[in-house]
């Protein structure tokens, strides 16, 4: 039997424990589910960052978030991330010192464009982004950024906007923006 006739026989026994209105939310919300973008977060110091990155994902449908941790263990604020963790595929990186190669061969070996984010002079506006093909957005820990080994890996690097004098966006509000 094949991993999709397994799944379809499994939705279709679990089926008939939810009322139809359920089932019906469970279809329309992941016809929208997207794998063409993810999420990769590097190092997040800040469970309250990483938690409200989750729940952006879920709530724009982006499916899949990479959680890289080299120093920071990653962990789930629940009061932020309201049960987002739970309908999302979080890949963790955490067996060596360093997991940034493990998650970018990863990636780039599932046809993804790596885009690091950064404030580097050489990142193009957000906007200009060419988004004719699959990517990878990396963030990095809130005080340093992306490590130098994510910088020389990445594909492009990318800037948000910003309009005052702060230096950067929080990391939750830079994800929300994509």
């Amino acid at each position: 039997m094949t991993k999709i006739s397994e799944q379809k026989k499994l939705i279709g026994y679990l089926s008939a424990f939810v009322t139809p209105e359920r089932l019906k939310r469970f279809d329309d919300v992941l016809k929208n589910r997207t794998r063409y973008i993810t999420i990769a977060l590097e190092d997040i110091y800040q469970s309250h960052n990483t938690s409200a990155v989750l729940r952006s994902c879920d709530c724009f449908g982006i499916q899949d978030v990479h959680i890289i941790e080299n120093k920071n263990a990653f962990s789930v604020n629940p009061d932020i991330a309201l049960g987002a963790s739970k309908w999302l595929t979080i890949r963790q990186y955490n067996k060596q010192e360093n997991n940034t190669p493990e998650c970018i061969k990863y990636l780039k070996s599932n046809g993804y464009r790596i885009v690091a984010t950064s404030l580097h002079t050489q990142a193009i506006d957000i906007r200009e982004l060419d988004v004719s093909h699959k990517f990878a957005l990396l963030f990095g820990t809130e005080k340093e950024g992306l490590s130098p080994y994510a910088l020389n890996h990445a594909d492009v690097h990318v800037k948000f906007p910003m309009y005052g004098f702060t230096e950067s966006f929080n990391i939750s509000v830079c994800a929300a923006q994509t």
